[in-house]
């Protein structure tokens, strides 16, 4: 007979980014969970993951999301980027392999459902002067 499966109690850690802070937190697998305090003015990474897909939720705020497709990371030109505002309830979904930068028009906060944990992204842009992994 199988183990009865269980609820359980974990914590969160919060890291600083130069726009803002992120706090994660680890389910079962590799699903995370994180919320993103993004400070006016101030936007991410243009940046891709290879196998993670994503969904941010925007809880606060209002941000301008740039994204593409899989195509666009090997030509724009042919692939262009979209730029839409979201606002409160909005939900962008990325898959894996298209690029997308958030960029917050006023204080907001966001959260982040992703289904790779161990996916490190493909940094194309950064505006803080990071090295090609955040």
């Amino acid at each position: 007979m199988p183990a009865p499966k269980t609820a359980w109690i974990s914590s969160s850690k919060s890291e600083s980014k130069p726009w803002g802070e992120t706090r994660v937190w680890q389910t079962h697998g590799t699903i995370h969970g994180k919320v993103i305090t993004l400070h006016a003015g101030n936007r991410t990474s243009l940046k891709y993951h290879k196998l993670k897909n994503e969904v941010f939720y925007v809880v606060s705020g209002v941000v301008r999301v740039t994204y593409g497709d899989s195509k666009t990371t090997k030509s724009s030109e042919k692939h262009p980027y979209q730029t839409k505002v979201l606002k409160s309830t909005d939900v962008l979904h990325v898959q894996s392999e298209c690029p997308y930068r958030l960029e917050a028009l006023e204080e907001s906060v966001i959260v982040e459902i992703g289904d790779r944990v161990d996916d490190c992204p493909v940094v194309m842009e950064d505006d803080y002067g990071r090295a090609k992994k955040e």
